[in-house]
């Protein structure tokens, strides 16, 4: 696996690039939305850089720290890959983005990461979903895999063996048979057929071994 270091190891912009009007606004708006709504706090020793302290989050509903961070990290992502881009285009009619300006808001520009045990329902399918497509060879959240990509059962295994672990919503994510993402049992994404495997409904009535359970209840359903 490679893992993109997006902000981790950057102290700033080098120099004045030209971005959207309002792009400074937008990121100050963001940093201290994410502050007051996770409580973070920020840190800063002798001449060192500007950093948010460590937390858990305790006291939060895990519902709001999951789309806090979710929505978050979507952000600091998002905006790595609009500064590269600025860099090499930069934008007519914008505004300058200068060295002095990142630095009012550069401390916020780090991935939050939640404790397993805080994942909401979402947030678990979300995790799994950008797992699945690393394995299938499709970058996801600054995730590549290194290795031949696994086939869609293959991906669909090694969620399995993470949910014994992560999986406290009992979600049974799993790839349908014939397609290539993944779906819950808890929601009707697929039903499982003792004989088939993983199904969606609408497919049971085209398979084609004998006998098949999940077939004939869909008949008995027509």
């Amino acid at each position: 696996m490679s893992f993109a270091v997006f902000f981790d190891f950057s102290t700033g912009l080098a120099n004045t690039i030209m971005v959207p009007l309002g792009t400074l606004r937008r990121m100050l708006d963001h940093i201290e939305e994410v502050e007051r709504t996770l409580k973070l706090k920020r840190i800063r020793y002798q001449e060192n850089p500007v950093y948010w302290e460590g937390s858990d989050f305790s006291g939060i509903a895990d519902e709001v720290v999951c789309k806090a961070v979710e929505e978050h990290n979507r952000v600091v992502m998002h905006f790595y890959d609009q500064l590269s881009e600025w860099g090499e285009k930069p934008v007519a009619d914008g505004e300058p983005l200068t060295p002095e300006d990142a630095q009012r808001f550069w401390h916020g520009l780090t991935l939050l990461r939640i404790s397993p045990h805080r994942w909401t329902r979402d947030y678990y399918v979300a995790r799994m979903e950008s797992l699945y497509d690393v394995m299938r060879g499709r970058e996801s959240a600054g995730m590549t895999f290194d290795e031949k990509a696994l086939t869609p059962k293959q991906a669909a295994a090694v969620i399995r063996i993470f949910d014994q672990y992560l999986d406290k919503h009992d979600m049974r994510l799993d790839v349908p048979n014939g397609h290539d993402h993944l779906a819950s049992s808890y929601d009707g994404g697929y039903s499982w057929c003792e004989k088939c495997g993983p199904m969606k409904w609408d497919d049971a009535m085209d398979c084609k071994r004998m006998k098949c359970p999940l077939v004939a209840e869909s008949r008995e359903e027509a």
